[in-house]
């Protein structure tokens, strides 16, 4: 029962952590909007260490479940198994995968949004460059359309 008890221990520390993720993405849409790509480079840094962070705690969640498994001689650990074996630690265990799994799915959801945003708002800063800046464009004899440098003034002939 001790690693199940780690084990619940380890999901309320994702929790926490899928909690404070959330917060951090939100904000992410005014950096977005606001165009502050130091801001976008520092949040993709942090991202990471929470991903690292995340990775982690889940192998570690694996091992618990897995010696818990072990304690109780399950070949195979699967909460259905854990529920005949200890009914009380497994359905607490279940609430805070159920939780967990919840906060993932919005974090899912909000990441989703945020690329979306994101291109958007690349889609508008490619537009604005290509209008201060726009390629001379030229056609050979054969009205195939070429780019040309900005002081070329002549068009290669095949």
């Amino acid at each position: 029962m001790d690693e199940l008890d780690r084990a619940a221990q380890i999901l309320d520390h994702l929790r926490v952590m899928l909690e404070a993720e959330l917060l951090q993405a939100r904000g992410q849409r005014l950096l977005i909007r606001a165009l502050d790509t130091q801001g976008l480079f520092e949040r993709a840094r942090q991202r990471s260490v929470f991903n690292a962070q995340l990775a982690q705690l889940e192998r570690t969640l694996a091992e618990a479940l897995e010696a818990a498994g072990r304690a109780f001689g399950l070949e195979q650990v699967t909460l259905i198994d854990l529920r005949t074996a200890a009914p009380e630690a497994s359905q607490r265990l279940d609430v805070r995968m159920t939780d967990v799994r919840a906060l993932a799915s919005a974090l899912r959801e909000i990441d989703a949004v945020n690329l979306k945003l994101g291109g958007r708002a690349l889609c508008r800063v490619r537009s604005y460059l290509a209008a201060l800046a726009p390629r001379i464009v030229a056609y050979d004899r054969r009205g195939a359309c070429r780019p040309m440098d900005d002081l070329s003034t002549a068009c290669r002939v095949a």
